[in-house]
């Protein structure tokens, strides 16, 4: 058991994987030019717990922590120092927290904790070992990903989801594109979190949160640029776009719900619902047309009307999950020219 670990939020302890890890680390502090010494003990995706010979000033600013990786590579992070203890031989246990990491010493913290996990047996985890958190957001309409781009690239981002966050918790954010339409993750810590009313979601708690990326300004805005280069020049109409939409919907993407947050708000104990544990296909089914209004429309009416429907309908727990995912995508992306109402059916006469 460490002496010391990182001062965390209570989720940050839930959904954060903390590894065993000993290996020396180069620790630079602000106003001095050469590195000193330190001993890794443990690290997670949000953080790490270092031994060093000697205490830090107390205004000792962002840290730089340079980690060993394949031959001449290596992981680089500004940390920030949250706190630290005296030990009996006059060195000190400190916990940093990762405040910022290029896009690549990211993608080799991830690989390496993915490593790591697999082979180490002393892993502390309390959600079957998940690195983070994670958030996704699918955006199928050029347009709409253009304004998130573009807000991206200036720190900050804002999105609707179905379950609260805590907010100075560091989580993993992955935008979907489809079709076309390209996709990024995001490294993002919550630094706001409200609750959210909307007509039409009386049945389900919204939660909109502000986001701010740990990554540096220069490295999003370049990444940013990158994927903006990639778009059509000239926006074009796209059938799953959030024309006709509420305000708050255009202006605030809404996360696609989890596994978990389907059996949350349809009322099922033990995490499951009733399609992820009995019909995952009608699950997949949906996903693959998430986003896109006509394909969606073409999935849901075959799973009520078409050859993968239940003969005799289907049971009322699983089509009340099927209308509420119907609802959720009506509300995020509309409905066609042809639907002027939810779709109704499925259940046995």
């Amino acid at each position: 058991m460490n002496e010391l670990q990182p001062r965390l939020t209570a989720t940050d302890r839930r959904t954060q994987t903390r590894i065993d890890l000993r290996i020396p680390v180069k620790l630079t502090i602000p106003g001095q030019d050469e590195p000193i010494m330190a001993v890794n003990r443990d690290i997670s995706w949000g953080g790490a717990l270092l031994y060093i010979a000697e205490p830090l000033p107390k205004q000792a600013g962002p840290l730089r922590i340079v980690f060993p990786w394949k031959r001449d590579d290596q992981i680089t992070a500004y940390a920030q120092l949250l706190r630290a203890r005296p030990l009996a031989d006059g060195g000190y246990l400190i916990a940093v927290r990762f405040i910022s990491l290029s896009p690549r010493s990211q993608s080799r913290l991830e690989r390496l904790l993915k490593l790591l996990r697999t082979g180490d047996m002393t892993v502390e985890s309390q959600d079957g070992g998940a690195l983070v958190r994670e958030l996704e957001v699918t955006v199928n309409d050029t347009e709409e990903l253009r304004r998130m781009l573009l807000q991206i690239a200036k720190g900050r981002h804002s999105v609707t989801v179905f379950d609260a966050y805590e907010a100075n918790q560091s989580i993993s954010l992955a935008i979907a594109g489809t079709r076309d339409l390209p996709g990024l993750r995001l490294r993002a810590r919550v630094v706001d979190v409200r609750k959210s009313a909307a007509k039409g979601f009386d049945w389900a708690e919204l939660y909109t949160l502000a986001l701010e990326f740990e990554h540096p300004r220069k490295a999003i805005k370049a990444f940013v640029n990158l994927l903006l280069d990639q778009l059509p020049d000239r926006a074009r109409h796209s059938p799953g776009s959030l024309e006709g939409a509420p305000d708050w919907m255009r202006s605030l993407p809404l996360a696609r719900p989890t596994s978990a947050d389907l059996a949350r708000l349809s009322g099922r104990a033990g995490g499951l619902s009733r399609l992820e544990s009995d019909f995952p296909e009608a699950i997949s089914r949906l996903i693959a047309g998430w986003g896109d209004v006509d394909a969606f429309e073409i999935m849901f009416r075959d799973l009520v009307l078409g050859d993968h429907g239940q003969p005799g309908g289907w049971p009322e727990d699983a089509w009340e999950e099927l209308e509420l995912l119907q609802n959720i995508h009506d509300e995020a992306y509309g409905m066609s020219d042809t639907r002027s109402r939810v779709l109704k059916g499925g259940r046995s006469a």
